[in-house]
């Protein structure tokens, strides 16, 4: 016959958590993230069975991809593998909106606007550059002054597919054993150039000055900026996280560059090629919150929108949507100014239509212009226009942007719509558009 103290001296070595019912211990552990459950995992054999169980580590993928709510762990086996697979980079996927302080080229003034997606169908995440054309260019004149001419626009905004510029496939974390290291991408084979992508460590508030290059520059939303400077191309290891645990999910960098010797495989640490290569550069990254370039009842302007630039192109801008008592992220630069009021009594500047704040106060508050890709004259990370009211006192304002020969010229902001706008450039009397881009539109592969 069993001792009636046997039991009592089995359950004497479990902890606490092992003789709970499966139920309650699954309940328990859906609240731990993932290094936490790697880390039960190696306590006992019970908690190792319960920290793979699969269910678990669905929503670790699925929190990254909410634009994907019907995907499935394919190709994967299962869903901690799909997750482990492509860890420690799925931020890239769940912040969507990315740019950079270079092109793609090198250009230091334009930059580039990339969506990053997971995609389900090859179980990687890509980065595409996001790319307009004009359209088909039509003109007509404005009936409240005919010898203004209207630059109609229409663009095609679309996804560059046959170059990533990041392509993260399954498993390339795992044959690094440090977060200091520089991963090699598949992108970019076909034209000859490599690229590494590196983590970043958000630079601390106190440490950033007036003086300092940082990325993103100052007067864009962000929660973390890192250096934008480095006369030897970010190679120090200082640039990178010391572990997984400081890495920022706000930047990170790219080193790309051409080689003329095959492969040019990576060395560990200091990403060493072998082989021959040239024009060495690095690119580095940064994302807005959402809550920034997300539309609201209250804040209908916000958002990411694509403008008209007459002989530099299309160009990508950040829309935020401010009350007028909130100070500026960061003063004006002088590549642009506030836009102001004109005397109403003016009939040159008096609006063609009555101006109606809405009750929810959409038609309210300062609108700033950020552009996300620039050129030459406005760059990057600066704004181009800022409207200082939007209110009832009237829809049209002047503007002063920085345009050909350093030269400032008058321009009126005209709010069409929700997803359209319009400036009147009065030296040039044509009239010029902006059309919001809906980022949704492109996180889908199919």
């Amino acid at each position: 016959m069993d001792s009636p103290i046997a039991p009592i001296t089995v359950y004497a070595k479990l902890s606490s958590l092992q003789v709970l019912p499966a139920e309650i211990i699954y309940e328990i552990l859906s609240f731990l993230p993932p290094l936490s459950l790697v880390s039960l995992a190696s306590t006992s054999k019970l908690m190792r069975a319960h920290a793979l169980t699969d269910s678990l580590w669905t929503r670790f993928v699925r929190e990254n991809v909410l634009y994907l709510p019907d995907m499935d762990h394919y190709p994967a086996e299962s869903w901690r593998e799909l997750y482990i697979g492509l860890h420690p980079y799925w931020f890239l996927a769940r912040n969507k909106i990315w740019f950079s302080d270079k092109a793609y080229s090198g250009s230091t003034m334009t930059g580039n606007l990339v969506i990053m997606r997971y995609d389900p169908r090859r179980g990687c995440i890509e980065g595409l550059r996001l790319v307009a054309k004009h359209g088909i260019h039509s003109f007509e004149s404005w009936d409240w002054k005919p010898e203004v001419i209207i630059h109609n626009f229409s663009p095609h905004v679309t996804l560059f597919v046959d170059d990533p510029i990041v392509k993260i496939d399954s498993g390339c974390y795992a044959q690094h054993n440090s977060a200091k290291e520089e991963v090699l991408m598949s992108t970019g084979y076909s034209r000859g150039v490599r690229s590494l992508i590196s983590l970043c460590h958000g630079l601390a508030p106190d440490l950033q000055s007036n003086a300092m290059a940082l990325w993103p520059s100052r007067i864009i939303p962000a929660r973390e900026r890192v250096r934008n400077e480095s006369r030897h191309l970010f190679r120090g290891e200082g640039h990178r996280p010391s572990t997984l645990s400081d890495a920022s999910e706000n930047t990170f960098r790219i080193r790309k560059w051409v080689d003329l010797g095959g492969r040019g495989t990576p060395l560990r640490g200091m990403g060493t090629r072998l082989g021959v290569h040239i024009g060495e550069d690095v690119m580095t990254f940064s994302t807005v919150p959402e809550e920034y370039y997300t539309a609201t009842r209250e804040k209908p302007w916000q958002g990411i929108w694509v403008g008209d630039y007459s002989a530099h192109g299309c160009e990508f801008l950040l829309l935020i949507q401010r009350a007028v008592e909130d100070p500026p992220v960061a003063p004006l630069s002088s590549f642009a100014s506030p836009l102001h009021h004109h005397d109403d009594s003016d009939p040159k500047y008096r609006p063609t239509m009555p101006v109606k704040e809405g009750e929810d106060g959409s038609c309210a508050g300062r609108l700033e212009a950020i552009k996300l890709t620039g050129d030459p004259n406005v760059p990057r990370g600066e704004f181009t226009w800022v409207a200082e009211d939007i209110g009832s006192a009237g829809l049209l304002r002047i503007a002063n942007e920085r345009i050909f020969r350093d030269k400032f010229g008058p321009a009126q902001l005209i709010m069409v719509d929700q997803d359209t706008l319009a400036q009147y450039w009065e030296e040039f009397d044509h009239v010029s558009f902006y059309r919001r881009v809906k980022i949704d539109n492109y996180l889908s592969t199919s």
